[in-house]
C-alpha cells in the first residue's frame, strides 16, 4: 500500500459511491461525496475531492464523467479500483477472515479464505511471520452454532442476484407457520442473531433466520429500490437492534450512577450519545436520539438495573417502572 493510505481509502469511498449511480438517479454530487467521506471520518474540502476525482480519472484510468443532465458523477462503463497490498494489509485481512468463521463452511467465505491464503503466499507472509497465529493473540466473541446458519449463504446469494426467496416462517409467540415470499435487500446481525430485511407485498419486513425453514431461492428477479436501501439505513441509524420500522425517533435522557459512568463514557450506548452532566460524585447524565423499541429498552435500560434512571420522556420512565413492578410481583 502506498504511504498515503488515507488517500487510497478516500478513493475507495468515492469509487463505491459513484458505482451507486446505476441504481440512484442524480447521485452522487460533489456534496454527496463530501458528506459520505465525512461520515467515514474523512473531513476534506471539495477541492480535495475534485483532486481525488482527477487522480482516479487521469492516473488510474477511471471512466468518470460529470453528467450534466443528472448533475452528478458517473462511470461511462464498468470499472473497478484495485489497490496494491502490503504484507501488513494482508495480515489485517487475515484477521478479519478469522472472524468470518462465524459463517462456517459457506462457499463464498471458504473461497475468500483461499484468496487470502494466496495473497499471503504471494507476499511470503509465512516466512516473515512463522509464529503468527491470529487466534493465538485475539479471542473473538461469537457463536458458531446459531440457528439459521445453514441458510445465510443462500440468502446472501439471493440478495446479490436480486431474486425473491420463498420460505416458511414461524414466530416465537405462534405455533402457526406462514408461507412468505420476500424480496431480500440486506442481512443484519444483532447479538449473535441474523435477520433478513426486505419487502413483502411492497411493505418493509424483517425476519429472523432462526425462525425460517424450507428456504428456496426462486427464479423471480426483481429491481431493487435504491430509496428503500436509504430508508433501511435511516431507520437503523437511530435504532438499537433491527425492529424499528414505523417507530419515530426521539430524545431520551438517562442518568447513570457514578460507578457505571466510566463504562458508559468509554462505550457509548448509541452513536448519538451526548453528555449533559458529568460529576464524579453525582454520576453521569446523557442524551441520545433513538427509536424507543422493546430492544432499546431491554439493551440500554433494563440491563443496567438500579444503575440507571430515565429522566425523560415520562412515558418511557413509566413503562420502565411497570416492567420492574411486574418483576417484583413475580419475585
Amino acid at each position: 500500500m502506498p504511504k498515503n493510505k488515507n488517500a487510497y481509502v478516500r478513493y475507495l469511498i468515492i469509487h463505491s459511491q459513484i458505482k451507486r449511480n446505476k441504481y440512484k438517479y442524480g447521485f452522487p454530487t460533489l456534496e454527496n461525496l463530501r458528506e459520505e467521506l465525512e461520515d467515514q471520518g474523512y473531513n476534506v474540502s471539495l477541492s480535495t475531492i475534485e483532486k481525488d476525482l482527477c487522480f482516479l480519472k487521469n492516473e488510474r484510468g477511471a471512466p468518470i464523467e460529470y453528467d450534466r443532465t443528472q448533475r452528478c458523477y458517473r462511470y461511462t462503463e464498468e470499472w473497478e479500483f484495485d489497490i496494491p497490498l502490503s504484507p501488513e494489509d494482508v495480515r489485517m485481512i487475515r484477521m478479519l477472515v478469522h472472524k468470518l468463521e462465524i459463517f462456517g463452511q459457506a462457499e463464498e467465505f471458504r473461497m475468500l479464505q483461499e484468496s487470502i491464503d494466496r495473497l499471503a503466499n504471494q507476499f511470503n507472509l509465512m516466512d516473515q511471520y512463522p509464529n503468527d497465529k491470529i487466534n493465538k493473540y485475539i479471542l473473538f466473541e461469537y457463536t458458531k452454532g446459531f440457528t439459521g446458519k445453514h441458510i445465510l449463504s443462500d440468502i446472501y446469494e439471493a440478495i446479490y442476484n436480486k431474486k425473491e426467496i420463498r420460505f416458511t416462517h414461524c414466530r416465537f409467540e405462534s405455533d402457526q407457520p406462514t408461507q412468505r415470499i420476500l424480496r431480500p435487500y440486506i442481512l443484519k446481525e444483532h447479538r449473535n442473531r441474523w435477520y433478513v430485511i426486505g419487502k413483502e407485498n411492497g411493505s418493509p419486513k424483517i425476519f429472523g433466520l432462526d425462525r425460517i425453514s424450507n428456504l428456496a431461492v426462486t427464479d423471480n428477479e426483481f429491481i431493487q429500490d435504491p430509496d428503500f436501501y436509504d430508508e433501511i439505513f435511516r431507520v437503523l441509524y437511530d435504532s438499537v437492534g433491527v425492529f424499528a420500522f414505523g417507530v419515530k425517533s426521539q430524545d431520551v435522557v438517562l442518568h447513570f450512577t457514578e460507578d457505571e459512568a466510566p463504562y458508559i463514557k468509554s462505550l457509548p450506548l448509541h452513536r448519538s450519545q451526548q453528555i449533559i452532566d458529568d460529576s464524579e460524585t453525582e454520576g453521569l447524565t446523557i442524551k441520545i436520539h433513538v427509536k424507543v423499541t422493546p430492544e432499546f429498552i431491554k439493551d440500554c435500560i433494563l440491563r443496567f438495573g438500579d444503575k440507571v434512571k430515565v429522566i425523560s420522556p415520562e412515558n418511557l420512565a413509566a413503562e420502565v417502572r411497570e416492567v420492574w413492578e411486574r418483576a417484583l410481583r413475580q419475585a
